[in-house]
């Protein structure tokens, strides 16, 4: 089996399940219920536009909303997909579909007389490495998520960071082109129903 994140919980959890001793099974519960720390790379003028963004839902909301809560808010609406889309296939799509354009420039190019064609380059960009904080057990899920794709995509090369990172991409990418229409609105609801 690949590691699939660099915390590794897949192994780790394999080697804790067995386990018969006391300290193991111990280890095992507190493993369920406590954090990771993962790093993940993201275009730098992504994530100052993703800082404005933070900003705002705090500014509207009066919370503290920063960019570990949005990147927790992209992988929780993945999980969701994941959960309604239980194929292995429909995940890796999605994956493939989100990692196609992700960190390209796109643009149109005169292609013959009257034809465009739509043109994808790799954009020189300076890099922010983002520490991520989340809960163990949702980022086991993912792990698990990764495995299981693996069955029907050998050695397809997906992290849990590259997740991350391709959510984010993607979701402030949009954004920031205005094909989001009502997210801040959704992330308030989201922000209200938690606080109640």
């Amino acid at each position: 089996m690949g590691k699939y994140s660099q915390a590794n919980l897949i192994d780790e959890e394999l080697s804790l399940i067995g386990s018969t001793n006391f300290i193991g099974k111990l280890l095992h519960k507190v493993n369920k219920s406590s954090t990771v720390l993962l790093s993940i790379d993201v275009p730098l003028n992504l994530f100052l536009r993703a800082e404005v963004f933070c900003e705002d839902i705090q500014d509207l909301s009066d919370l503290n909303f920063e960019q570990n809560d949005l990147m927790n808010l992209l992988y929780n609406d993945f999980l969701l997909f994941a959960k309604k889309n239980p194929d292995s296939n429909a995940i890796f799509r999605l994956l493939t579909s989100l990692d196609k354009y992700a960190g390209k420039d796109s643009r149109l190019e005169k292609y013959g007389e009257s034809a465009f064609k739509l043109i994808h380059k790799e954009k020189n960009q300076e890099i922010k490495t983002l520490n991520l904080r989340m809960r163990r057990k949702y980022a086991l899920r993912g792990e698990i998520l990764l495995a299981d794709m693996e069955e029907v995509q050998p050695e397809h090369g997906y992290t849990l960071e590259r997740v991350f990172e391709l959510l984010y991409i993607d979701f402030i990418d949009k954004f920031r082109k205005g094909d989001h229409a009502g997210v801040i609105e959704n992330i308030l609801r989201l922000l209200d129903d938690e606080n109640e």
